[in-house]
């Protein structure tokens, strides 16, 4: 803009009078002028069109099954009303991420983006662990399946997105699970619903990623949490972006490059976990108290507000923000779940939302 602007000025930066000599202000035409310099380079360039879109892109997977026909033991699911229960099921290998732990988890959270009666989700662990981390055999590709046409067509434009990016080398596919993870994990911190972790156990590397990705995280307080990369000469490159969002950059910079083993009570004042417990019972009852506040929430305001939060998060506050922040509140005002909840104020009776309390299973 201050370029624009500058062009259209005339030489000698306050204006010249008629004989050469500077003069204290500008005209109101040169002002005009500017103005319309601005204006111009505005329209060009469409700062607000800098912001990322938040919706999560949901084409480059298809699950295999429904939660109605569920078939991975791996991953187990639980279904009340208005609520599900995600639990990870490899307790004899302290719940490690394997290819067959992350279809289940990539089937359950492509479920969840398509269940919009469900609206609080619990993800949890079988054992003593909440997650060890990834296993030692996985060589980090979990879609191995053959996809719907359309689904392969996705990923190969995905792919070269990612060559040209850098992101990939350009002949064969090494690299392309990681990618699928990073996706992973973005579909997983964009989920619709409110999203709790019920830690019952230790977390070890993406088991730390879990909670960064989810909305609250409860913990029993006799866990611990570490992020070790680094001691075999890597970096937690997929998680790192929800872990920083989570705690902040400094932080996480501790967090990662230290490799440190953490307790309950660090993480809980550094903002990943929300609330601690002595036991899963507990923890449960917690959960009980938060499905009583969401059901007096519209589900669908949920939804938007937690796009709310990603679309702004770390961003500049520039006009790009202000025009998607008023975009995103246009659109929820004249949903038509806003339309009845005020007919519901009015008339003074429940809103259609409240009429089915979440109701945990435990």
């Amino acid at each position: 803009a201050a370029a624009a602007a500058a062009a259209t000025a005339p030489a000698g930066g306050t204006g010249a009078g008629a004989g050469g000599g500077p003069r204290g202000r500008l005209t109101r035409g040169e002002l005009d002028a500017m103005a319309e310099g601005v204006y111009k380079q505005a329209c060009e360039t469409r700062p607000w069109a800098a912001i990322s879109d938040p919706t999560p892109d949901l084409g480059w997977y298809e699950p295999s099954c429904s939660f109605e026909d569920w078939d991975h033991k791996a991953v187990q699911v639980e279904l009340g009303q208005g609520i599900a229960y995600i639990t990870l099921n490899r307790p004899d290998s302290s719940n490690a991420l394997d290819a067959a732990m992350f279809c289940g988890l990539a089937d359950a959270v492509f479920n969840l983006h398509e269940r919009k009666d469900i609206r609080c989700v619990v993800f949890s662990g079988v054992g003593k662990l909440l997650c060890g981390g990834a296993d030692p055999k996985f060589d980090g590709c979990f879609a191995r399946r053959r996809q719907p046409p359309k689904v392969e067509r996705h990923l190969a434009q995905l792919r070269e997105r990612a060559v040209q990016a850098g992101a990939l080398p350009a002949e064969g596919d090494a690299g392309l699970g990681g990618l699928l993870q990073a996706k992973f994990w973005y579909t997983m911190n964009s989920l619709p619903q409110f999203s709790i972790a019920l830690v019952n156990g230790s977390a070890i590397g993406d088991g730390v990623g879990l909670l960064a990705c989810v909305d609250m995280t409860i913990a029993v307080s006799s866990a611990f949490f570490s992020l070790p990369a680094v001691r075999d000469g890597l970096v937690p490159s997929f998680v790192a972006p929800y872990l920083v969002a989570k705690v902040g950059p400094g932080f996480a910079k501790y967090m990662i490059a230290s490799g440190m083993t953490l307790t309950a009570a660090e993480m809980q004042s550094a903002g990943l976990i929300s609330e601690l417990v002595s036991d899963v019972a507990e923890g449960h009852k917690k959960v009980a108290e938060i499905c009583e506040v969401l059901t007096a929430c519209g589900p669908r305001s949920v939804e938007a507000s937690k796009k709310l939060v990603v679309g702004v998060g770390g961003q500049p506050i520039d006009e790009g923000v202000m025009f998607f922040t008023a975009a995103l509140l246009a659109m929820v005002t004249v949903s038509d779940e806003s339309r009845d909840g005020m007919v519901c104020v009015q008339l003074r009776k429940p809103k259609p939302w409240e009429e089915k309390p979440i109701t945990p299973l435990h």
